[in-house]
């Protein structure tokens, strides 16, 4: 488009210069043909003063000639010139002995038998004159209109192009991964309809990445879901049997005396940990009734964080409260609810050291209710924070990498949304945004 542009204006400049040279030459045409004439003229008067007298002087004939032609230089009749054939009016343009410029006109012709040469000079001062208001008046009028009308060509291809300018490298940076709209413009046209098209297109592009991570989260939960039905079938009934069975030996060595009482409760132990990895396993992997109905959101959180007060302080961490929800309900199921805001908590609590804080904040906007929990951590790397909500995915020795994908997965069956931020060194902030208009539905 640029080369275009350019190629437009060298266009432009030479019919510019074309016209200047189109009518330079016509006036110089019309300056000749007016020479053409007036030495014809003068060649007449010179005729008519021969008939007259045929005696008189060279010197007396040239100034009567002159008196009657106030505009030019010189006059010069030669009555004996060297041969020479006659023919039309020779204009020539000569500079004289002072260095100005002059205009030549030669006319040979036959008097009777006699040969005449009469030669005129012009001086161009008079004629610059000319030239200069013919360039006052149309030279300069034709120069002001190009330079307005190139720049308001530039203006305008400028404006039409600084749109695609942005479509171009909002594309570059579609192709990166962010997807971002162009600003429409309130020029019409095709450019305004290419911004709106774009647009549509971003959007697409969002909801199908939107359905594809859906797509690809219910076909792992499907999976786990398969599996699941496995490991109950397959796990469960052996664990029963083995809880039960130290139930009885327990009693048994209650009765004997309590010896090994300690290793019989160590088993049940590591059983109730397996069942409870179990438990999780299948609650990730079925999609679980959700008995939603309104509840203070500020209350609920308050109950969540009594919890796990006493296990807070046997960790040295301290829980700090900032609940500015006010009266802000929420649909949500207070049993799942709660869940999902212990988990988030109890990862905060094992994240942070002895004497740290994990802090609980909530507001409300407009349209959604925002919860934020911060620790004080270590924090974690951004390509840990993009799989930290993965199931099975855990940087902890003991983990068993269900805990966030559970409380993703309620939070988002609640309709809101849950993202950590955070990096090394300064621990992170878990945010989960609930939109207030679900309520105002139920409501």
């Amino acid at each position: 488009m640029i080369v275009r542009v350019i190629a437009l204006c060298g266009v432009l400049l030479m019919c510019l210069f074309g016209s200047v040279y189109v009518l330079i030459h016509q006036y110089h045409r019309q300056v000749v043909y007016e020479m053409e004439a007036q030495t014809r003229e003068m060649a007449q008067q010179v005729v008519v003063h021969l008939e007259q007298d045929p005696d008189i002087g060279r010197p007396y004939l040239e100034e009567e000639v002159k008196r009657h032609y106030p505009g030019v230089e010189t006059i010069e009749v030669d009555l004996n010139p060297p041969p020479t054939e006659t023919g039309p009016v020779r204009v020539v343009l000569e500079v004289s002995e002072g260095g100005q410029l002059m205009m030549v006109a030669r006319h040979a012709f036959v008097w009777g038998d006699s040969p005449v040469l009469l030669t005129t000079r012009v001086p161009m001062g008079t004629r610059a004159e000319v030239i200069q208001a013919f360039k006052n008046k149309y030279l300069l009028a034709l120069t002001a209109l190009f330079i307005v009308a190139l720049g308001l060509m530039i203006y305008f291809i400028g404006r039409i192009l600084r749109p695609l300018g942005l479509l171009s490298e909002t594309c570059a940076k579609i192709s990166e991964g962010g997807l971002e709209n162009v600003p429409v413009h309130k020029n019409a046209g095709e450019v305004r309809a290419l911004e709106e098209t774009f647009n549509r297109m971003v959007e697409s592009l969002r909801e199908k990445a939107l359905v594809e991570s859906n797509l690809r989260q219910a076909q792992r939960l499907s999976a786990l879901g398969n599996l699941a039905a496995g490991i109950a079938h397959d796990i469960r009934n052996p664990l029963n049997a083995i809880k039960l069975l130290s139930s009885h030996g327990m009693d048994a060595r209650k009765d004997g005396g309590g010896h090994g009482v300690k290793q019989f409760q160590s088993i049940r132990r590591e059983v109730d940990r397996l069942e409870s990895i179990v438990s999780g396993f299948l609650s990730l992997a079925k999609e679980s009734e959700i008995n939603a109905a309104p509840h203070p959101i500020d209350d609920l959180l308050r109950e969540t964080v009594r919890l796990v007060q006493k296990d807070a302080e046997g960790r040295g961490v301290r829980l700090v409260t900032e609940l500015r929800a006010g009266g802000a309900v929420l649909m949500v199921d207070p049993k799942q609810w709660t869940r999902a805001i212990l988990n988030v908590l109890i990862n905060a609590m094992e994240a942070s050291p002895p004497g740290g804080r994990v802090r609980m904040f909530s507001r409300v906007t407009d349209l959604d209710c925002k919860i934020e929990i911060r620790d004080d951590g270590p924090g974690m790397a951004d390509d840990v924070a993009e799989r930290v909500f993965d199931p099975y995915f855990t940087t902890k020795s003991t983990g068993t990498g269900l805990g966030l994908s559970i409380t993703r997965g309620i939070i988002e069956e609640h309709g809101g949304a849950i993202s950590i931020t955070g990096s090394e060194g300064r621990g992170c902030q878990v945010l989960i945004t609930m939109p207030l208009e679900q309520h105002q539905k139920a409501s």
